[in-house]
C-alpha cells in the first residue's frame, strides 16, 4: 500500500539534524519519519540498529519510530538504552544499513535529538532525507502484513563493545599506574560500559550522575555539574575528571586540580599518538581549531578544515584518508575504530601518552607541554553573571542557534569571520564566565570583544529583569 506523505517536517530541522521535543515529534509523526527513512533505504531489503538514552520521553519516540521501520519492512536490531560508541560498533559489527540514536539534546533539555548514520557509520545529515524536495517525491510503502518486519533485542552489544575495545587498544601499561579517573556520565547510558572498562584496566572509578533520570532533568553538563565535577576531582585526588554529553560522544576534560583542559591541546597530544612511526599525515579539524596550525606544519601534519555540522569531519576524514580528526565540540575520531567520535578510546590514548612520558607526575604538567598555541592570538575577560550560568547559556544557544554558533559542552562559540571568533565559557566559579576572543590582529580582538561583551550583558540583563 501508497500512502503519500504531507506532514511539514521543516520545524524539525535543527542545525541539519532531526530534532524536537516529545510532543512535536509525537509518536505519530516518529512513525511516519522512521519509514521515511525504511523507504529511503530500500524497505524491505534493510536493516537498522536502533539504540536511546535512558530518558522516558526518548524510549517512547524511539518505539514509535522502529515501529515505522518495520511497517515498510526494515529489520531493526534494537539495543536499548545505550551510548553512541556502542550503536557506532554495532552498525559495523551486524553490518547494518544505517543506525539510529534517540538523546536528549544538550543546551535544550526538552528536545530529542534524532541522529542516522550510514553503513559507514558517518550522520547523515537533515537534508539528505527530510528536506521538502525530497519528500514530496517520496511514496510511504507499507508492507504487507505478513512481510512487516521484525524488532531484535540485542541487550549483549555493551558487553561486544567493551570486549572489542579491550582488544582493540593495548591497555598493559595503563595496569601499571592505578590512575584514578571521576566519570559524570550525564545521566546517559555510558554509565554502563565506560566505568567497566576503566575498573579493568586497574584505574579507580567513582561515578557521577550514573543514575537513569526521571521526568527531564537539567542539561548535562551544566556549568553546576561542571563544578562540582571539578571539586570531586581536586576532594578525591583524582588524576583525571571526564564529563559526557547524555549521548556519550562527545567529551570535557580536567586535569588534577579541577581545571578543564583546552580541546584544542587534547587533540595535540592524540594528534601525536596518531603520528608515531609516521613522517607524515593528515588531520581533519573543525575550521574553529585553526590556532594549531603552526605546529600541526612543524609537526608534518597537513590539516583539512570542516565545518561543525553533522557528519561534515567524518566525511572529509574519509575523502583525504585522513588519520585523526576533531572538532571545538568535543568530538575526537579514530577512524581504525569509529568514523564518528569515540571518547571511550580517546581517554585511554591520553591516559597512555601520561603514562608513557617519564617527566611528569601530574597531568597538569603533562599538558603544559603541549601549550602549542599561539598565546597572541587570544585574549581574556571574566564576566558576572546576574543570572543563572545554566539559564544563560540554554538562552544565548536558542536565541542564537540559527547562527554561526558551537557548542563546545563547557561553554559556546560564537564565530564572526574566518578566524574570528570568540568562547564563552564556564569557569568553574558559580554563575562566572570567561570570554576569549580569537583573532590574528589585535583590532580584530578588541572588536570582537566588544562585541561579545555586547551579547553577554544584553541576554544576561534580560534574564535577570524578567525575574
Amino acid at each position: 500500500m501508497q500512502i503519500t506523505n504531507s506532514i511539514d517536517y521543516s520545524k524539525l530541522n535543527r542545525k541539519n539534524r532531526l530534532s524536537g521535543t516529545a510532543s512535536e515529534l509525537s509518536p505519530e509523526v516518529a512513525s511516519t519519519l522512521g519509514a521515511i527513512l525504511g523507504c529511503y533505504l530500500g524497505g524491505e531489503d534493510a536493516v537498522v540498529i536502533s539504540a536511546r538514552d535512558f530518558r522516558k520521553d526518548t524510549r517512547m519516540i524511539s518505539r514509535a519510530f522502529n515501529a515505522g521501520l518495520i511497517s515498510v519492512g526494515t529489520t531493526v536490531f534494537e539495543l536499548h538504552a545505550s551510548s553512541l560508541p556502542v550503536l557506532q560498533f554495532a552498525l559495523r559489527r551486524f553490518s547494518a544499513h544505517a543506525g539510529v540514536h534517540f538523546a536528549a539534546a544538550h543546551r535544550s533539555p526538552e528536545k530529542i535529538n534524532i541522529r542516522i548514520f550510514d553503513q559507514t557509520s558517518i550522520e547523515l545529515q537533515f537534508t539528505e532525507i527530510f528536506s521538502d524536495e525530497k519528500i514530496k517525491k517520496m511514496k510511504i510503502v507499507r508492507s504487507k502484513p505478513e512481510k512487516i518486519a521484525d524488532i531484535l533485542s540485542v541487550k549483549q552489544a555493551n558487553d561486544l563493545y567493551r570486549a572489542a575495545i579491550s582488544s582493540a587498544l593495548g591497555k598493559d601499561i595503563l595496569k601499571e599506574k592505578n590512575f584514578s579517573v571521576v566519570l559524570d556520565c550525564a545521566l546517559g547510558p555510558m554509565s554502563e560500559v565506560f566505568p567497566n572498562i576503566l575498573a579493568e584496566i586497574g584505574c579507580n572509578v567513582l561515578t557521577l550522575n550514573a543514575f537513569k533520570p526521571e521526568g527531564i532533568p537539567e542539561s548535562l553538563p551544566s556549568p553546576n555539574s561542571l563544578s562540582i565535577l571539578s571539586r570531586t576531582v581536586v576532594a578525591a585526588k583524582a588524576d583525571l575528571g571526564i564529563a559526557f554529553d547524555p549521548s556519550g560522544s562527545r567529551v570535557v576534560f580536567f586535569d588534577e586540580n579541577g581545571k578543564i583542559i583546552d580541546t584544542q591541546k587534547i587533540a595535540a597530544i592524540l594528534i601525536q599518538n596518531k603520528m608515531i612511526g609516521r613522517d607524515k599525515g593528515t588531520v581533519v579539524l573543525s575550521d574553529t581549531m585553526w590556532p594549531l596550525e603552526d605546529w600541526l606544519k612543524k609537526n608534518n601534519v597537513s590539516t583539512i578544515y570542516a565545518h561543525d555540522t553533522p557528519g561534515e569531519t567524518s566525511r572529509a576524514m574519509q575523502f583525504h584518508r585522513a588519520l585523526f580528526g576533531a572538532t571545538a565540540q568535543g568530538n575526537y575520531i579514530h577512524p581504525t575504530i569509529s568514523n564518528e567520535s569515540e571518547p571511550f578510546a580517546s581517554t585511554l590514548y591520553l591516559l597512555s601518552s601520561f603514562a608513557r612520558n617519564e617527566k611528569h607526575k601530574y597531568i597538569s604538567t603533562f599538558i603544559e607541554q603541549w601549550d602549542v598555541l599561539n598565546k597572541e592570538i587570544f585574549e581574556e575577560k571574566n564576566y558576572n553573571l546576574l543570572s543563572k550560568a545554566a539559564e544563560f547559556f540554554e538562552e544565548i544557544y536558542a536565541k542564537y542557534v540559527e547562527s554561526k554558533i558551537v557548542n563546545t559542552l563547557y561553554g559556546l562559540k560564537i564565530v564572526f569571520d574566518e578566524r574570528k571568533s570568540s568562547h564563552i565559557f564556564t569557569s568553574i566559579i558559580p554563575d562566572r564566565v570567561t570570554i576569549r576572543v580569537c583573532a590574528e590582529e589585535s583590532e580584530d580582538r578588541e572588536e570582537i570583544m566588544r562585541k561579545t561583551l555586547e551579547i553577554v550583558e544584553s541576554i544576561d540583563r534580560d534574564i535577570h529583569e524578567k525575574k
